[in-house]
């Protein structure tokens, strides 16, 4: 059985117990501490009855009572579920309802922001709610936060059969219907992705970590957990608690106080830290990791340059594989188009149409093994089929085993550095958020207002990338940019939003092999958002 997410608190907590855990404003909390308030939250919920393989919803800012729910519900043998706490009511009751919570824990704005909407959520049973607040107009019992953590006295002790189910996280491609998906990450998934990252960029006891990335995603829990595993500090007093791309300004002053040694962000993010003065932060800052790579090069260049002694990881995407691989930027000269070479604990293979690995240099189709492959799309059979399939025997296994396939083409060379072909990676990374060209092109046709559809990236100086849509309209159909707009706002997401949208009465263009050919649409719209202010 895999070890759950929780003991990698209590482990720390017996070599190290007055350490520092969490460190949140003035706020200090001790592993011993964050053992003990975790071991409390799991007693509190199975005395409630909410154990083995139920799911408990957390819909809190980035904060300690945030860290001891996620790794609480853990601790029951209960699967967590990070929520966006800026997500309106209508999305958060979509994904409460989509995941079955039993539970969701919340504070006095969630109370405001969901009213009498959560009579919906059939599954929940209860409400923790941490701080003051209105109670909410429902049946559903509502306990506030210390009383719901005095309940666990009443408890033998938290369930010990852990079930493989540890998170389930949204932000990942949306499903047909537009709404977010959420990936299935299994206790083996969250551990190994801390012990990946821990030892990608060299985390150690005795290290404070910004939490500069929002803890209900892929990435901000993992950089949580990674350092958790490692002893180091974890510091909740940055964007983790809902500081925009480009509000840099509070960020780079906690770096100025020249105490953070680890800093892991997203693209846009570093972006915007480039034109900040960060010399006080030189001296401590050990080692930086930009979270689904696409770093603008003249961005690099200056915070290497201010920052000549932190060592800097590039950290890619691949579909909805996140930490797929891993740059150094002295890398960048030497193998231009790179994406780098896998993490550690997981694989990326090149095959062929017969399921037998390529050669160096010959391109085949991307699948990813190892410890580190989600469980699949929770309630998405179909998508999950199509992306968490068996790998052939023929792929040099030991064992049939699941693997991930992002309907990617890629190479390799002589030292396992990845290439993606030209063409076929259509992420866009925007704001921090990767998001599928292609998912946002199936919700645009299924508007049935166009005939096709082109969803591609274009370079912003402060977001990295925008979403530029481009259509031609059904036969028939009165359409124009500003009606299409309307059905993609009534449809998206609010960060999946085209910022252009352009109905063309031509056809698309085409490439040679017939596909709409968005490499010459991207160069086309490259210059329209390069006036833009950082």
């Amino acid at each position: 059985m895999a070890q759950p997410a929780h003991e990698l608190v209590d482990a720390a907590a017996l070599w190290s117990p007055t350490a520092t855990a969490v460190r949140h404003g003035a706020e200090r909390i001790s592993y011993a501490g964050l053992a003990g308030a975790i071991a409390a939250f799991g007693g509190a919920l199975s005395a409630l009855g909410i154990g083995s393989g139920e799911r408990v919803a957390v819909r809190l800012p980035a904060s300690t009572p945030a860290v001891v729910a996620l790794l609480g519900a853990s601790s029951a043998g209960c699967a967590f579920v990070p929520l966006d706490p800026q997500l309106d009511a209508a999305a958060s009751v979509a994904q409460l309802r989509d995941s079955g919570a039993r539970m969701q824990v919340t504070d006095s704005a969630g109370v405001d922001t969901f009213g009498a909407s959560l009579a919906d959520c059939a599954a929940l049973r209860a409400i923790v709610v941490h701080g003051a607040g209105a109670r909410l107009s429902t049946n559903v019992t509502q306990l506030p936060w210390d009383a719901f953590l005095a309940s666990a006295a009443s408890s033998s002790a938290a369930a010990r059969a852990e079930p493989t189910l540890g998170a389930l996280v949204y932000g990942a491609a949306p499903g047909e219907d537009g709404a977010r998906r959420a990936l299935a990450l299994s206790h083996r998934n969250l551990v190994a992705g801390a012990a990946s990252t821990a030892r990608c960029l060299g985390i150690r006891p005795g290290d404070r970590m910004l939490a500069a990335l929002p803890l209900h995603s892929d990435y901000g829990i993992n950089a949580m957990l990674a350092a958790l595993a490692s002893g180091a500090t974890v510091v909740l007093d940055s964007a983790g608690a809902g500081l925009a791309p480009f509000e840099t300004q509070a960020l780079a002053r906690l770096l100025e106080r020249g105490e953070i040694t680890a800093l892991a962000a997203a693209p846009a993010t570093w972006n915007a830290l480039a034109a900040h003065d960060l010399e006080r932060a030189a001296d401590c800052l050990r080692y930086a990791a930009c979270a689904g790579g696409g770093l603008d090069r003249d961005a690099l260049a200056a915070l290497r340059a201010a920052l000549p002694r932190t060592r800097f990881h590039l950290l890619y995407d691949i579909g909805d594989a996140c930490r797929s691989t891993s740059l150094m930027p002295a890398q960048l000269d030497e193998r231009p188009g790179s994406i780098g070479r896998a993490t550690p604990y997981s694989d990326w293979l090149v095959l062929r149409a017969d399921g037998r690995e390529c050669a160096p240099g010959e391109s085949g189709e991307l699948v990813r093994r190892g410890a580190l492959v989600a469980q699949g799309y929770w309630n998405d059979a179909r998508a999950s089929g199509e992306h968490f399939r068996f790998l052939a025997p023929g792929a040099g296994l030991a064992r049939r085993e699941i693997g991930y396939w992002p309907g990617l083409s890629a190479r390799k060379d002589l030292d396992g550095y990845l290439y993606l072909s030209e063409g076929r990676n259509d992420t866009i990374t925007s704001g921090g958020y990767r998001i599928s060209g292609r998912e946002v092109e199936k919700i645009v046709v299924g508007t049935g207002l166009v005939a096709e559809a082109a969803a591609v990236g274009v370079a912003h100086p402060v977001l990295g990338q925008v979403i530029a849509v481009l259509a031609t309209p059904r036969p028939g159909a009165r359409l124009d940019s500003s009606i299409l707009f309307g059905a993609c706002r009534a449809r998206l997401p609010q960060h999946m939003l085209p910022a252009m949208v352009d109905v063309r009465r031509a056809p698309l263009p085409r490439a040679r092999d017939g596909q709409i050919d968005r490499a010459l649409l991207a160069g086309e719209l490259a210059p329209l958002f390069a006036d833009v202010a950082p």
